[in-house]
């Protein structure tokens, strides 16, 4: 293998380009300056992010952030998550949060999204390999995105993140960039750590431990193995002990003069109300003219209604253990055999509001009409006193007894590599066969109930719904264990080469050719519970369901092959200039749907298995450039192109009742008899999830894109300051969204009728509206934006100085829905996401003697916050009830984070610090999706408040 060796300034520049929009990843870079001041280095080539060539590390022409170990630790970041998703490159739009598995389909994931494109547009790996992505529940989740959650934070050196497009190297998928872990190599040392974040207030708090051994030096002993384990804990907190949250979905502020109240509370309640035809009644009221002692049960005129989003948690609690095992073993001549073994095991427990649940009553009953003993006792009688005629209605009800709603969502992630390196006839080659998969599973495990126990208890006389009887209890009716399951699977085979080809003026060009080949498993189960009402001959008659909970799941199991072919040519085409040239061609077999149903609502039929949607075959390319016209400039571009083919769940997934909207809506058809029987106020609707099978014309078309970047780098001799900025665009074609968003479907259900069913029976067996949220390809996106950046770095008589100011200025963020040109820019957008118009990262850092001082501040700019109209309800003059227009803006939210670190001795460092040092509340937004919290929006801005850290590690 040939060594080189690099000038000091150009190095300097090549790590610098991979530096300091992190924040504090650039605060590595003056020791290494200052150690090739010294005396040059040679360096082994090395593959980097973005690129199959092997070359001399840094050197390439992309944008390419490197975050080392030492930053990731100054950053006080304590899992993937928080380190990912704080970069400034992660400028919002549609992405998944702890936050957003509270009641919001996040099913215990996080994800990465790159310059506010969707989070399955960036691509995660592991040492430059793909991982098993999150399977997802019914159609919910299953875009191709990785949970992050499953990845420890212990065993990465270092993040390479790549913010340009690469589908001509990696294949679909990269369209934003790329995200690649590198996990820890070739070390030998014994290390043990502790970390833990205390926060002011009640709630919040987070530990993790770890412990590492490495063996053998491949170098010197012809081997090396390493092993680790970590244990990470999240404690809960609770919407009640923050300010921002705890008066839940009632708040009432000033606006334009005068005070109004956002209102999103619910009228499933305890007591609970009916709701006929042509009138509705709360028993309890009528009888008490309130709506008993709970704080978070108030009345409505003459019914209750229920402040739930004051009993949920702003951050669920989760617990995660990791093990990663590495092997590396020289074979002789130039070659080495690697392998990994990754397991991890991922804990979220998230509660909610207890079971919200409406029931059908008469006519809208289930199957016997098990709940006639309700109909008669008091629905006989007002009809008697009032002379209504409805023979059928639903009991709107809250089981308040049963406690908060709780699922446990256990994601438990295996990834083993096997495969071999080196260098034959003169190429650096590399293969790998990668098994990796990710096993998900749903817990109930609390809150929930059985129905047919729950009419048990009414029968029996024990519980009343409606009338309330002091110290009834359901603890017998309350359900555990697994409800849901998925486990999905990617198996993968590469085979990659590089070789020095052709004499240029610049050097040899190298030439880099590769194949892969991949099979993905989707594999949904259900409990039986789970199917209840998912029009299923199988669930035909049957009463018994998990009340409060998600059903109408319907299991499936479907596959899919693809392969690509790859190649990239750099050319050194003058002494300090180089252009790359990639090509790539993917081929996508159709989804093999080995349980497929029809697709009618209330009346699915199975049928034999069967290939699905269309099959796939994209050329891609990229052009890039890199050059150095003086000393201390570098200039770098790219063009090329991208695509992103439909996911398995997006074609294959059965179409299934997928629980309710987020939001309240008034009913859009409000001269039906269904919204007629609902009432006129805001309230939540059904939502129908489904794939999208069809093949031809109808099926769904691969995603692609158009691309390009331009930007440089700036550094004037011996003033220790760095200028960066790399101006990008993405433009997509046929994007998919995986429904229309509710929001922007009830506010223009005019033109989108066929989107809904109405009316709809609900499995619980009354009727109500529903939504079906099918993929489809939307049309066109544009998004543009700067990277920017600026270093300064100097030695002084009180220790080493750094400064690093960075961020993302996003111009475009502007996509299509069925009526024209959408835009979340500076604003809550129709599909329900905000991207930042600026997110800017101040990094300072001060070291001396032993001590090193960091200071981290962060901002994210203001935005349009959702709005209302005055007829939708939601917010209203708090002296006349009457509704009021809503158009308000998020305040820009910043947080200052501090941390001192302390090197004892060479084995020994100890770590403090403070999170959220001004102690900076979540600035208010009246959001109604991304989870139950309500006042502010959990995706963009942390709950938690100011929070003390300490930490120490141990190395021997």
């Amino acid at each position: 293998m040939k060594h080189h060796r690099k000038t000091v300034l150009s190095r300097a520049i090549a790590l610098a380009l991979q530096g300091a929009v992190a924040g504090g990843a650039a605060l590595a870079l003056p020791a290494a300056v200052a150690a090739d001041a010294d005396q040059a280095q040679p360096t082994q080539r090395v593959e980097i992010t973005g690129s199959s060539i092997r070359r001399i590390e840094a050197e390439g022409a992309l944008p390419v952030t490197v975050i080392s170990r030492d930053a990731i630790e100054k950053s006080g970041s304590t899992s993937v998550t928080e380190l990912i998703q704080a970069l400034p490159a992660m400028t919002g739009g549609n992405f998944q949060q702890s936050s957003g598995s509270v009641n919001g389909n996040g099913f215990g994931t996080t994800t990465a999204a790159i310059h506010a494109l969707d989070q399955k547009y960036t691509l995660v790996l592991l040492n430059g390999r793909r991982v098993a992505p999150f399977g997802g529940f019914g159609a919910s989740g299953g875009d191709g995105a990785v949970n992050l959650e499953s990845l420890p934070l212990d065993a990465v050196e270092r993040v390479e993140v790549l913010t340009d497009g690469a589908s001509a190297l990696y294949g679909s998928d990269a369209i934003a960039g790329v995200v690649n872990f590198i996990t820890k190599k070739d070390l030998t040392e014994f290390g043990v750590f502790f970390n833990g974040s205390a926060p002011q207030e009640k709630g919040g708090n987070k530990w993790s431990a770890g412990i590492s051994k490495g063996f053998g030096s491949l170098d010197t002993d012809g081997f090396n193995i390493l092993a680790s384990y970590s244990h990470d804990v999240q404690e809960v907190l609770w919407a009640k002990d923050r300010d921002v949250s705890k008066k839940g979905g009632l708040i009432t502020f000033n606006l334009d003069g005068k005070r109004v109240v956002f209102d999103q509370t619910s009228s499933n309640s305890l007591p609970g109300s009916i709701y006929l035809d042509t009138s509705s009644f709360s028993p309890y009221f009528d009888l008490n003219n309130n709506c008993g002692s709970d704080p978070n049960v108030f009345a409505a005129g003459n019914k209750c209604r229920t402040n739930y989003a004051a009993m949920v948690q702003d951050i669920p609690e989760s617990e995660r253990d990791s093990f990663y095992l590495s092997g590396r073993f020289k074979l002789g001549g130039d070659h080495t055999l690697f392998a990994e073994a990754l397991y991890s095991k991922f804990s979220m427990t998230s509660a909610f509001a207890p079971p919200a649940q409406p029931m059908g009553l008469g006519t809208n009953d289930l199957p016997g009409r098990p709940l006639d003993i309700l109909w008669n006792k008091y629905v006989v009688p007002y009809q008697d006193a009032t002379g209504d005629t409805s023979t059928g209605g639903q009991m709107r009800y809250r089981a308040m007894e049963a406690g908060p709603r709780t699922d446990e969502f256990v994601t438990e992630a295996q990834h083993y590599v096997l495969g071999l390196e080196g260098t034959l006839m003169g190429w650096d080659y590399g293969t790998s066969v990668v098994f990796s998969s990710n096993r998900d599973q749903d817990k109930l495990a609390g809150g929930y109930m059985d129905f047919n126990k729950f009419v048990d208890l009414i029968a029996t006389g024990a519980y009343d719904p409606l009338v309330p009887i002091d110290g009834q209890s359901l603890d017998s009716a309350l359900l555990s264990g697994t409800f849901l399951k998925s486990t999905s699977s990617q198996n993968v085979f590469n085979l990659h080469a590089s070789k020095d080809m052709f004499a240029m003026p610049g050097g040899n060009s190298v030439l880099g050719v590769g194949f892969d080949y991949a099979k993905q498993t989707l594999k949904q189960e259900t409990s039986d519970l789970a199917q209840f009402g998912n029009g299923t001959p199988g669930q035909a008659g049957k009463t018994n369901y998990a009340v409060g909970g998600f059903y109408g799941y319907v299991p499936m199991e479907a596959s899919r092959n693809n392969y690509g072919l790859f190649a990239e040519l750099l050319m050194p085409v003058a002494k300090k200039t180089e252009i790359t040239a990639s090509v790539r061609y993917d081929r996508y077999d159709k989804v093999h749907n080995q349980m497929p149903f029809t697709q009618e609502a209330n009346n699915l039929q199975p049928l034999p298995a069967e290939d699905e949607g269309n099959t796939f075959s994209h050329a891609t390319y990229k052009l890039s450039f890199r050059s150095q016209p003086m000393d201390g400039v570098l200039v770098r571009g790219s063009l090329g192109t991208g695509f992103k083919a439909p996911s398995v769940n997006q074609i294959a997934a059965p179409l299934a009742f997928a629980t309710n909207t987020s939001g309240s809506y008034v009913c859009p058809f409000p001269t039906e008899a269904v919204c007629i029987a609902n009432g006129t106020g805001p309230q939540q609707w059904d939502l129908i999830s489904a794939g999208n099978p069809a093949s031809g014309s109808k099926g769904l078309k691969a995603e692609s894109s158009r691309q390009w970047t331009l930007g440089g780098r700036w550094e004037p001799a011996d003033t220790g300051i760095s200028l960066g900025m790399d101006y990008w665009s993405v433009k997509l074609k046929d994007q998919i969204l995986n429904g229309m968003p509710e929001g922007y479907a009830f506010a223009n259900a005019g033109s989108l009728g066929d989107l809904f069913v109405h009316p709809y029976q609900d499995p619980a067996g009354y009727q109500t509206v529903a939504l079906i949220q099918k993929p489809f390809n939307a049309g066109k996106a544009n998004f543009q934006g700067l990277d920017w950046e600026f270093d300064y770095r100097t030695t002084t008589s009180i220790g080493k100085v750094s400064a690093s100011l960075g961020g993302t200025h996003m111009l475009k963020a502007d996509y299509e829905l069925p009526g024209g040109k959408q835009s979340d820019l500076g604003k809550f957008g129709g599909d329900n996401n905000v991207v930042f118009r600026n997110i800017v990262r101040l990094t300072l850092g001060l070291q001396y003697g032993d001590f090193t001082h960091t200071l981290i501040a962060k901002n994210k700019s203001g935005y349009k916050d959702q709005a209302f109209t005055a007829e939708s309800g939601n917010v209203y003059d708090e002296a006349t009830g009457d509704g009021v227009a809503y158009n308000g803006k998020v305040r820009s939210y910043t947080l200052v984070d501090w941390q001192t670190r302390w090197q004892y001795s060479p084995a020994l460092r100890f770590t403090v610090g403070i999170t959220n040092l001004f102690d900076e509340a979540p600035p208010r937004s009246l959001k109604l999706v991304g989870g139950n919290q309500v006042g502010y929006d959990g995706r963009y801005a942390d709950p938690t408040g100011r929070a003390f850290t300490f930490g120490a590690s141990y190395k021997f």
